[in-house]
């Protein structure tokens, strides 16, 4: 069994970006286990843990949700963004969206895919929303735990525009919505802090709108 690494933890948060180059190379199923369980140390209210993992490595399966996935991907992908993959492919709008078109292509070679479920709200004030404070906190450890163990990680809800045929074939019950999907692997590119905007851009004091040009240390 794979022991934890020593990895620096603001390491692995300031350079996990979305990796969707990712090698054919087989995941050791231990690995994928560590980083579930990694997911698994997520918050959720009441410690309800509502979620389950649906990991997909046969490549029947791989093929029946990437030829889904391509489907979906060609709805999303706008002809004003096909001209930005022409016309400015070095800008960050165009590696972004050549990195999406690359893993639309090649999903299904990704060794693993990830599906994360999580349960619906009964309630009535909520019922039938998916309980999204409980999912995306472990969908990130997941990715950090991924990260520490040198396999890449991206998160998209592309499959979900094709649901009904994606859960039937995986099986999900109707109580729980399969909301995101994590194609990983080693990637074939290099870990690098991703372009962000400073956090004094995005943080506004006390009320919307008050910003400070400095915080004192």
């Amino acid at each position: 069994m794979y022991e934890h690494h020593d990895f620096d933890l603001f390491e692995a948060i300031y350079t996990t970006r979305s990796m969707r180059r990712l090698k054919t190379d087989p995941v050791p199923p231990n690995l994928i286990v560590k980083v579930i369980e990694a997911a698994t140390m997520g918050p959720s209210g009441h410690n309800r843990q509502p979620w389950f993992f649906i990991v997909v490595t046969e490549r029947e399966a791989k093929e029946f949700v990437a030829d889904r996935y391509r489907k979906a991907w060609e709805v999303v992908f706008t002809p004003t963004e096909r001209e930005v993959v022409i016309n400015d492919p070095q800008s960050q709008r165009g590696r972004n969206l050549r990195s999406a078109k690359y893993l639309a292509e090649h999903i299904a070679d990704v060794p693993v895919m990830i599906f994360a479920c999580v349960k619906k709200y009964t309630d009535r004030a909520r019922a039938g929303q998916p309980m999204w404070g409980a999912i995306y906190p472990a969908i990130q450890n997941l990715c950090l735990a991924a990260r520490g163990y040198g396999l890449g990680t991206s998160i998209t809800g592309m499959h979900t525009m094709f649901a009904k045929e994606i859960d039937a074939m995986l099986g999900v019950p109707p109580e729980y919505a399969n909301v995101i999907l994590i194609p990983m692997g080693y990637p074939k590119g290099r870990w690098a802090r991703p372009d962000r905007k400073p956090a004094l851009q995005v943080t506004f004091w006390e009320k919307w709108g008050t910003r400070r040009d400095a915080v004192p240390d």
